[in-house]
């Protein structure tokens, strides 16, 4: 083998080695995205059911204050 095929050996090891680094880290970045969107979703869902809550208290509120309004005006 002469210098020139070996270098067009090492390249194409190159170029094989640079699309497995490519694939893995597009792997990883698929996982990371994936990750953060369920956190995400979950956070979500947390922070809807504290805003359900809340409304469920304000509610509460407002129709004991409705209440007490009423019984003055009677």
């Amino acid at each position: 083998m002469n210098e020139i095929d070996s270098l067009k050996q090492r390249i194409k090891e190159l170029e094989s080695l640079l699309e497995e680094e490519r694939e893995s880290y597009k792997l990883g970045l698929e996982k990371v995205k994936s990750e953060n969107y369920e956190a995400l979703e979950a956070s979500q869902t947390r922070y809807q059911g504290e805003l359900a809550i809340q409304r469920e208290n304000f509610q509460r509120q407002i129709e004991k204050l409705k209440s007490k309004l009423q019984s003055f005006e009677v």
